[in-house]
């Protein structure tokens, strides 16, 4: 059964945020936070659905594979009680469920004709319209997972990618149209100013697999440039560089946007390069809980744009409609409009005001930096 969260009153969403935080926290420390385990290729898969398989999706994606590798289930089947029942098994007595969020944004309304009836469609279906709500609606659930159930249809071995992930990593970097150089460096990194991928040559890293994780990394760092998702702690990280609280939450949505697409293309997880920034990412938490929800949802909606590039190329042509993010500073709240699909403007042109900003910004810092390295994220 769903419960409505309620904010700021015990047991609600603000208990929920802390309760996570504080058992991720635990997590890095132990080294066993999802996104700071390495896993190969075909080892390991994120927590699904066990009545739908469909994977879970942002803070709960994360929080249940954290509670997975706590508790020590083999498992990566979830279920509320009812979907347990409904596929003919059962929750063991005693056993503790784990919480998830569900939000809502969008509620569904009839579509009504002029004489306020119902439209209907060929089939004689209802008609409905999605209007978005005013103030979004959190609904918790309790889960299980299958290890705590029995009479579960057997769990399926862990099959073999239908396809070759080194071939599928390689289309994505290609579909993203993202400038990638190769140098002997030995750093990975995405320069701001320049929009370009930095990578060392392949044949540096121990393995393919390997290779390709960093570059998934460094392009969720890529997809934050302001033509594109327009991510403040991309802008802000670049800005304060290496060492400061932006960059730090930068580094760590992209970090758990490469989990997620690895997982989702069966290449692995390595997240060796990145370990620098575990202080970092736990001062974050114990700093503002709800941290970890904002960098999930920045992680997987990254994951979704890089994975499927070409639906939102048609999506930017089609409507020719900016995205708003919502973006918070220390000092207030403001709606950034970025322009998903078209080079940033000239000087002149109409750019936000945070854009406008960052563009002043980064044409300071490249003056000031004369001929050295521009900014840049994933050192």
């Amino acid at each position: 059964m769903a419960r409505r969260a309620k904010r700021g009153q015990g047991g609600g969403m603000d208990d929920h945020y802390r309760q996570v935080a504080d058992r991720l926290i635990a997590a890095i420390e132990r080294g066993t936070a999802p996104w700071t385990q390495a896993w190969e290729p075909g080892t390991r898969k994120l927590p699904v659905n066990v009545s739908t398989g469909k994977p879970y999706r942002g803070m709960n994606s994360v929080d249940l594979a954290s509670v997975a590798d706590q508790r020590g289930y083999s498992d990566h089947r979830w279920g509320t009680f009812k979907q347990v029942l409904a596929l003919g098994g059962g929750v063991r007595k005693g056993e503790r469920g784990a919480k998830i969020v569900y939000w809502r944004f969008e509620d569904r309304k009839a579509v009504l004709d002029a004489r306020g009836e119902p439209k209907r469609d060929k089939e004689g279906q209802p008609i409905y319209r999605l209007e978005p709500l005013r103030n979004p609606q959190a609904f918790r659930y309790t889960v299980f997972n299958a290890d705590q159930c029995d009479g579960l249809p057997a769990r399926e071995a862990l099959a073999a990618a239908q396809w070759d992930p080194i071939a599928a990593a390689e289309k994505v970097l290609a579909d993203s149209g993202a400038r990638i150089e190769h140098t002997a460096d030995s750093r990975a990194f995405f320069d701001l100013e320049r929009d370009r991928i930095g990578l060392p040559f392949k044949e540096q890293f121990a393995s393919a697999p390997t290779y390709y994780q960093s570059a998934l990394h460094e392009l969720g760092h890529w997809t934050g440039h302001p033509s594109r998702l327009n991510r403040a702690t991309l802008i802000e990280g670049t800005r304060d560089g290496y060492g400061s609280k932006p960059y730090a939450r930068e580094e760590l949505r992209a970090e758990i946007s490469s989990m997620i697409t690895g997982d989702r293309l069966q290449l692995g997880h390595d997240p060796a390069r990145h370990a620098s920034y575990v202080g970092a990412w736990i001062q974050a938490l114990r700093d503002d809980p709800r941290e970890i929800y904002r960098a999930s949802k920045d992680a997987q909606g990254i994951s979704d744009y890089v994975l499927d590039r070409e639906r939102f190329r048609e999506s930017e042509r089609v409507t020719g409609k900016a995205r708003a993010t919502r973006v918070e500073t220390p000092k207030r709240r403001r709606t950034v409009v970025a322009l998903p699909g078209q080079p940033v403007p000239a000087a002149g042109g109409q750019l936000s005001m945070f854009q406008r900003a960052a563009a002043g910004r980064l044409s300071e810092l490249a003056a000031r930096g004369g001929g050295r390295e521009s900014p840049a994220l994933g050192r």
